[in-house]
């Protein structure tokens, strides 16, 4: 496989990664020269990190390199919104996928997952600003009730499942918006995100991973081994571990089931103490239910953040790439958050930004071998919620990297997403229509106002779902 224009990672910096690079400047210089290694991880995020650190800990001995374009936190991983989750509302998703027995599996190893990465922050001193005040999943407009039914029926008798229904006046004080009801997952957290990023590159270095930071990948070949080419240098490995994220919408295989898209979001300045109840009280992370969704929290250092899900569309390989950078609305992001939060009409807004997700067909992560190449192995699929299953991706590709027969070898995420999405240019010409259809079901319904039928009709065709 040679991929001789390897996508990048545009030059951005979210609010997240600046705070933390104000006080972590300690970064790697990038790779000069040719060296070899037993495992390459290409991608200095969550997925990477976890992946190279697990490899550390299975066996210290092992030459772990990691390659990342930027520096490690600069992807998805420091421009998300820092929501830590598992994937039991994702249930159905789930057993459809892999069978039951496996979802529950799959499903409690991410709850395990939130666990770990809290101990693991906690032992290694890594101040990712940790919240342990839940996921409330919410329902703002009529049309949006019970859009948790199909999960909490599918998960009623499943060992481990977190979710509890709570009702209007709940979800009101918890969310600060008059909600309709809703289910809350207490396990959930918040977390500053390039904060746990820039955390876990310190401790990869320190068990002994070899990292390289501003060195972009410029191709991939394998024969006898993996040959991973960059701009000024060349590593040679047993096997690699594509940890890019969207970005893995380079390989065709891969590019044919995820839908690349982006979210807009802001923060506002601290907000003052009389206005930190309009975002609900204990500092719960807030979903409502719109096929676009919105979602939001409060910082650690009490500012709003908000955001909005599905606000972009990538065209092709380089798609990913388009959706970074500064939120190209803002006004319009901001009109929708001080729609939603009337009471903050006058909080200043301190930054937006635009990241791309990666949205699988079946809207579940996966880890497999890249087509014909079987010791290189990618991860991608995250969906918009990838800060704890990401923990769970390490395990899975470090026992594949390193040809493991195990309980993560051999999960159900270790395959692809049933079906296929059209090629270029008719994937981009219909996504635009579907995700312009979407914009306006979910306009008309928070309105009060009913969807006409031709736009009822183009909805059905989004092949994607959140659950």
């Amino acid at each position: 496989m040679h991929l001789n224009s390897f996508p990048t990672a545009a030059s951005q910096s979210s609010p997240w990664l600046s705070e933390t690079l104000a006080t972590d400047t300690s970064l790697s210089s990038p790779l000069m020269s040719t060296t070899t290694a037993d495992v390459c991880i290409v991608g200095g995020g969550y997925t990477g990190l976890w992946t190279a650190i697990e490899l550390k800990n299975r066996d210290p001995s092992l030459d772990v390199v990691l390659l990342e374009a930027r520096v490690c936190g600069s992807g998805a991983s420091g421009t998300n919104a820092g929501f830590l989750m598992n994937l039991w509302p994702k249930f159905p998703a789930l057993v459809a996928h892999v069978g039951r027995a496996e979802a529950i599996r799959i499903a409690q190893a991410t709850s395990d997952a939130i666990e770990h990465i809290i101990a693991f922050c906690s032992e290694h001193h890594i101040d990712a600003k940790i919240s342990r005040n839940g996921w409330l999943w919410t329902s703002t407009t009529e049309d949006q009730d019970g859009a948790w039914n199909d999960t909490l029926d599918a998960i009623a008798d499943a060992e481990g499942n977190p979710l509890r229904t709570v009702d209007r006046d709940a979800a009101t004080e918890l969310s600060g918006q008059a909600t309709r009801g809703g289910v809350l997952d207490p396990t959930a957290a918040t977390l500053q995100p390039a904060a746990l990023a820039r955390g876990l590159r310190r401790v990869a270095i320190e068990m002994g991973v070899r990292v390289f930071e501003n060195t972009p990948v410029t191709g991939i070949d394998s024969s006898d081994q993996v040959s991973i080419e960059t701009i000024e240098g060349k590593v040679t490995s047993r096997s690699a571990v594509l940890a890019i994220n969207a970005w893995a919408s380079a390989i065709p295989e891969i590019r044919r089931r995820l839908v690349l898209t982006a979210s807009d979001n802001l923060v506002t300045t601290p907000l003052a103490e009389a206005q930190l109840g309009a975002l609900g009280t204990d500092g719960v992370g807030t979903s409502d239910s719109r096929r676009l969704l919105n979602y939001w929290r409060s910082t650690s250092n009490g500012a709003a953040l908000f955001g909005k899900g599905g606000v972009g569309l990538g065209y092709g390989h380089r798609g990913a790439s388009s959706l970074y950078g500064a939120a190209p609305r803002p006004r319009d992001l901001e009109r929708q958050f001080r729609a939603t939060f009337p009471d903050l009409a006058d909080v200043p807004i301190a930054a937006t930004w635009r990241a791309p997700v990666e949205y699988s067909i079946n809207s579940l992560p996966f880890f497999v071998p890249v087509t014909g190449q079987p010791r290189v192995f990618v991860g991608s699929g995250y969906s918009g919620d990838g800060v704890g299953p990401a923990c769970l991706g390490g395990k899975i590709l470090a026992s594949l990297a390193l040809g493991t027969d195990d309980e993560w070898s051999r999960s159900g995420l270790t395959r692809l997403p049933r079906g296929w999405l059209p090629p270029e240019p008719i994937r981009f010409v219909g996504g635009q229509l579907v995700r312009a259809a979407l914009t306006r079901a979910d306009n008309a319904r928070s309105s009060g106002k009913q969807v006409d039928l031709v736009t009822a009709a183009i909805t059905k065709l989004d092949p994607t779902s959140w659950v």
